[in-house]
């Protein structure tokens, strides 16, 4: 149902057939923006990996009421859960880099304080609300089945403490002598034998760049640096082209295989 509007909500609200959604700012766009009525049909997404097809009964200026027709497993997941450790900094570009990774589809995202990180820079609880609301509104419009999180954030140390979770963990650096993105990851996967890398953690610095205090304590966690190409990107390029870049070499190796 590709062509379906889709919006996330509370799973709790899909527990029965009949559904009341109490949500201005949705029942404002469903019938204010969209121009949708009573008969219409939605996919509602649980957040959780499943979708289900709701016919639009009643609208108002509060409430959308609606029957669920069918649910069935949500698509649009990639194969690899990818956790991004994405850098504080301009709120503009923190957010474009949040959202067209959404996109792309990475699974995680823990917001980083590294020591070039500006004061101004840090988040409070309402940019952490707002945060949440561009994962939601990117995960409905591309596609997405389940819903990314978007944790606290935390500092560089800690967040390189946390990395043994995942199956491989990387750190794009601009420092000499890195090896290349493509070159470590597919000596990687052909080495230890495993073409199925299902979890990757992923860090990236801020505009400032790493530290080589930084670049020590991710090496010190088993955190391999590796390098986009000769080119320097952007704070907020870099880890939107490496969630590209892992993604179109990951995901779905076993279908291509």
């Amino acid at each position: 149902m590709k062509n379906t509007f889709r919006f996330f909500v509370e799973p709790a609200t899909l527990r029965n057939d009949l559904v009341r959604l109490e949500d201005p700012a949705l029942a404002h766009q469903l019938s204010r923006v969209l121009r949708l009525n009573p008969g219409d049909q939605i996919l509602l997404l649980d957040g959780l990996g499943t979708a289900y097809t709701l016919e639009l009964t009643a609208l108002s200026r509060k409430e959308v009421v609606g029957h669920i027709l069918a649910h069935e497993p949500a698509t649009g997941e990639p194969d690899l859960h990818l956790t991004i450790y994405l850098p504080l900094m301009r709120a503009e570009r923190f957010e474009w880099a949040l959202q067209k990774c959404v996109e792309l589809g990475a699974s995680r995202f823990v917001p980083v304080l590294c020591a070039r990180s500006l004061a101004s820079e840090r988040a409070d609880e309402r940019k952490h609300e707002r945060w949440q609301r561009i994962v939601r509104e990117a995960a409905e419009q591309s596609c997405r089945g389940l819903l990314p999180a978007i944790e606290r954030p935390q500092t560089f140390a800690s967040a390189c403490a946390q990395v043994n979770q995942a199956s491989l963990a990387l750190l794009l650096a601009e420092f000499d002598g890195m090896p290349l993105l493509r070159t470590l990851l597919r000596t990687y996967l052909t080495t230890t034998g495993n073409p199925n890398l299902t979890s990757l953690a992923l860090f990236s610095g801020p505009e400032g760049g790493l530290t080589p205090d930084e670049l020590t304590t991710a090496v010190d966690h088993g955190i391999m640096p590796v390098s986009l190409g000769p080119r320097i990107l952007r704070a907020e390029t870099a880890p939107v082209a490496a969630t590209a870049a892992l993604l179109y070499e990951l995901d779905n190796r076993s279908a291509v295989a």
